[in-house]
């Protein structure tokens, strides 16, 4: 019985998720896209800041080990993207090896890439870091991908790399 009510609550979350963001999530993208900016691999934040605005490795050990905000005069351009840093040596450390720091499928939320095959924001405060990999994850009051992504993380590592070059284009 319980596995069946967590099948509905998962399948009522994806389609929750579908309706809300079907359109909508990509929609505030499109200007960007228009103008073929990193717009469709990347979610990005105004001028073109990645992982809205938070530290990329904060998230990590070395860099604190908990999200934290980055300042605008500590940043860098990778691939397009302008990453904030919330100190000095945290961009350093981005800068001599930046592909360790960057988030899974450009930002984008790890669950709705894996199971629902679309582009996703982020609350960067939901996070996993899973085999020297940062995930992120969609989450507000009614919903918390992580939860969802956690007892299949392996399933939707697998299901997520497959989906995502198909969202880059």
């Amino acid at each position: 019985m319980k596995a069946h009510a967590l099948g509905r609550t998962t399948a009522l979350s994806a389609v929750v998720l579908l309706v809300l963001f079907t359109g909508s999530s990509c929609a505030g993208r499109s200007a960007q896209a228009a103008n073929d900016t990193p717009g469709h691999k990347y979610n990005l934040l105004g001028e073109s800041v990645g992982l809205v605005g938070y530290d990329p490795v904060s998230y990590f050990p070395e860099g604190g080990a908990r999200p934290q905000k980055g300042l605008i005069d500590l940043s860098v351009q990778h691939d397009g993207v302008n990453y904030r840093f919330a100190t000095q040596e945290n961009l350093d450390r981005f800068k001599k090896s930046p592909e360790k720091y960057l988030p899974a499928y450009g930002g984008w939320c790890a669950w709705a890439v894996a199971q629902i095959n679309k582009r996703v924001d982020v609350d960067p405060e939901s996070f996993e870091i899973r085999d020297g990999r940062l995930y992120v994850f969609y989450r507000d009051a009614k919903l918390d991908t992580r939860s969802i992504w956690l007892p299949k993380a392996d399933d939707m590592i697998a299901r997520g790399n497959s989906n995502y070059p198909a969202l880059t284009r």
